[in-house]
């Protein structure tokens, strides 16, 4: 797989020869100089008009090859765009993904995998379950989907970090391939992934509660992330850090 960001053109060209090509919508046509953009209704679909002339070339050349394509949304690499107009959140990562996801629909390309990544393991749950909904509820079926927790750290934090952004999705019903990402030698990374899908590949008829599927059945919203409420003893609790 060839993962690509910033040249489109080395996009095209790989396209031609590997079976996956990653694109990160982020800054695959758009330029993060951490500018407050402010963009009218007519110039924002502009913008978008800009993105499926510069973006249908790859998809006509990954149709013509056979190639797979993942849309890769980062956390950390949301353009100036998105972030002018959704902010650094879960919402501006799913829209990032998804402008380039209706042009490839547009243009029947549907072998696509998404992936959601960042490095806070809340904001990565709460995107990846907000990109599921939003494919449900817009197009009516939902694409494979790659998880990761993108620079987790090294030793017990960052295993515990992609544990509990991978390990919750999967809870959920959510996931189809998943990627452990340490800042270790890789051979390290494989075995925390066979421990975090070995729940699932010994567990007969796994059926789980997705919240996802069925967000009025929970006590708490899915897509995002509040604090829970606690009553003040001593020290620690209500507003107080359990230092």
């Amino acid at each position: 797989m060839a993962d690509i960001h910033f040249t489109p053109n080395a996009a095209e060209v790989a396209a031609r020869i590997v079976e996956k090509v990653r694109i990160n919508p982020g800054n695959y046509i758009d330029k993060k100089k951490f500018e407050l953009l402010e963009y009218t209704d007519a110039e924002y679909l502009e913008e978008i008009d800009r993105i499926r002339d510069r973006f249908t070339p790859l998809v006509k050349i990954c149709k013509e090859h056979g190639t797979a394509m993942r849309i890769g949304t980062n956390h950390g690499s949301l353009s100036d765009r998105i972030m002018s107009r959704y902010g650094d959140t879960a919402n501006g990562m799913v829209e990032s993904a998804m402008e380039f996801l209706r042009i490839a629909e547009d243009l029947n390309f549907r072998n696509i995998v998404l992936s959601m990544k960042s490095s806070n393991p809340q904001v990565m749950v709460q995107a990846y379950r907000l990109l599921v909904s939003t494919m449900q509820q817009e197009l009516g079926h939902c694409y494979p989907l790659h998880l990761g927790v993108t620079e987790a750290g090294d030793g017990e934090d960052g295993r515990i970090k992609s544990a509990a952004g991978i390990g919750t999705l999967l809870e959920d019903g959510v996931g189809d391939t998943i990627r452990v990402s340490l800042t270790e030698d890789p051979e390290f990374e494989l075995p925390v992934c066979r421990d975090l899908v070995r729940r699932y590949t010994q567990r007969a008829n796994h059926a789980p509660i997705s919240p996802v599927a069925d967000p009025q059945k929970l006590p708490y919203s899915p897509f995002q992330f509040t604090k829970r409420e606690s009553e003040a003893i001593g020290n620690i609790g209500a507003s107080r850090c359990p230092w």
